[in-house]
């Protein structure tokens, strides 16, 4: 049966007012629209430099993933130091199953071989596994200052080596007191491998796949590899931008995936929670804490490049971005403007 005019006007601004009300009235935790058209309008714009891809996870479910330039679901993306906070899985991991005490074990027990270096500096036998996590331990190390793209960075000169990079890093002078003073070191994510394999038993690429990249379905990735060291605890990681979202879901379900237990609750709670105050951001174990714009707390990994993986708990959101952005030029808008306009995105004001 055909409308006639009147009845076809009157469904016509049924529709109109549906989807106004829908607009204007969105449910709580709903993603607008037109505020991700606006973020995506500036990433193009490239007010955030290079940003490759976006992905958005709102109860444990993809709300939105978002592609630029030549990037695809497939392409897999550097992930820098996101890769530390991966490490802090997989310490909490051993720790679970018991082939390691505790973070309190003093690291040099692991390392028989190097007793003359702790005999000549008897403070080194205090750094524990947890001043490694927590950036603690004390040695003398510059790594942010210059930047990761100058050959005189700490972490640049220790790649270029070939030297067993741990060894190199117990060699260090100290500069402070393990447990004192925090001085981001990704030298320290290499002692971290090394207690982790040689507890375990296994290669650390065989520990990651076994115990978290199986489980998670990560099947496609790739990992420098470097002589004497192998795959870097560091960095060296290529993942897809939806594989690094789940590293955040994991951590946003307290370590459960598909009703399994990959790491403990208490690990993730204690690897995510301010063990120490760094200028305005917290650090827990190899991840970083924030606040979102209304206090809540904001859980991320970050790598070099603009790599992120966000998790806002309260919330039941992840977004993880992929950048590239490596060169220490400093864009229009920062990555932490990109997030705060990613919540913002959101309808929360009733939850």
């Amino acid at each position: 049966m055909l409308l006639s005019n009147t009845g076809f006007k009157k469904l016509l601004i049924s529709v109109f007012m549906l989807l106004w009300l829908q607009h204007t009235f969105a449910a709580p935790g709903t993603l607008s629209i037109d505020s991700l058209k606006i973020i995506q309008d500036n990433i193009r714009n490239g007010y955030y430099g290079k940003i490759s891809s976006l992905v958005i996870a709102r109860d444990g479910k993809i709300d939105s993933e978002i592609y630029f330039g030549i990037s695809t679901p497939s392409t897999l993306h550097p992930i820098s130091s996101v890769t530390k906070s991966i490490t802090s899985l997989l310490v909490g991991i051993s720790i679970d199953k018991g082939y390691i005490p505790s973070v309190d074990q003093p690291a040099y027990t692991y390392f028989p071989e190097l007793e003359s270096v702790f005999k000549q500096s008897p403070e080194k036998k205090k750094i524990t596994i947890r001043h490694l996590l927590d950036q603690t331990a004390g040695f003398v190390w510059n790594e942010w200052n210059p930047h990761y793209s100058y050959a005189d960075n700490a972490l640049v000169e220790l790649t270029n080596s070939r030297s067993k990079w741990y060894e190199s890093i117990f060699n260090l002078p100290l500069e402070s007191s393990p447990g004192t003073t925090f001085n981001y070191n990704s030298g320290c994510s290499e002692i971290l491998k090394e207690i982790v394999c040689r507890a375990m038993k296994l290669d650390f690429e065989s520990i990651t796949n076994r115990y978290l990249f199986a489980p998670l379905d990560i099947t496609n990735y790739q990992w420098d590899s470097y002589p004497r060291n192998g795959n870097p605890a560091w960095g060296g990681i290529y993942l897809s931008t939806k594989d690094m979202a789940k590293i955040g879901l994991l951590i946003n379900q307290k370590g459960q995936w598909k009703n399994r237990s990959i790491v403990s609750k208490q690990w993730v709670e204690l690897a995510t929670s301010p063990q120490i105050k760094n200028d305005s951001l917290q650090y827990g174990f190899l991840w970083w804490i924030d606040k979102q714009p209304d206090g809540n707390p904001l859980i991320f990994a970050a790598g070099y490049g603009d790599q992120y993986v966000y998790i806002a708990p309260d919330k039941n959101l992840v977004i993880a971005i992929n950048g590239e952005n490596f060169t220490d030029y400093h864009w229009p808008k920062n990555p932490q403007k990109l997030i705060q306009s990613l919540l913002n995105a959101y309808n929360f004001s009733s939850n």
